[in-house]
């Protein structure tokens, strides 16, 4: 099955993206650059770097509050049953945004790290089947969670 990955900002998907080096789950395999599967190919990660600039996130507050503007943005292009968590990353602060994307008919949970790496734009992103109930679901939210 193939998993889609939405658009989360109209602005990035504009950008052209470039790889980084994640490590992705135990277990997992490349399926191209920048993309992952888990051995059962019921979940997918994808790592993006972008050009734009992007400050860290210094803080909680700044985190909850750069995550309720992606929220709307994201309600916006159609997405539902959003939801965002800041994400300690050591010193700086990332938001974890979750929410449904339709496609043909099928429902994706989608779950997008947004963090600063050397001052730009990076994300990692988790897909899979809303229907899915694969262990790998669990694995690749705790991943994105740092945890």
């Amino acid at each position: 099955m193939r998993l889609p990955f939405a658009r989360s900002l109209t602005t990035c998907a504009l950008l052209s993206g470039a790889a980084l080096a994640l490590t992705p789950p135990p277990g997992w395999v490349q399926v191209g650059p920048n993309f992952w599967r888990d051995a059962s190919g019921a979940c997918v990660l994808r790592e993006q770097a972008y050009p734009q600039d992007f400050a860290p996130i210094q803080s909680q507050q700044d985190a909850l509050s750069l995550g309720n503007k992606l929220q709307k943005t994201l309600a916006k292009e159609g997405m539902t049953r959003l939801s965002m968590q800041p994400v300690s990353q050591q010193s700086d602060w990332s938001v974890l945004l979750a929410y449904t994307y339709a496609q043909g008919g099928v429902k994706y949970q989608i779950a997008q790290l947004y963090l600063s790496q050397g001052g730009k734009l990076h994300t990692i992103s988790g897909s899979n089947a809303e229907s899915e109930a694969s262990a790998c679901v669990g694995v690749m939210r705790n991943f994105l969670k740092g945890k």
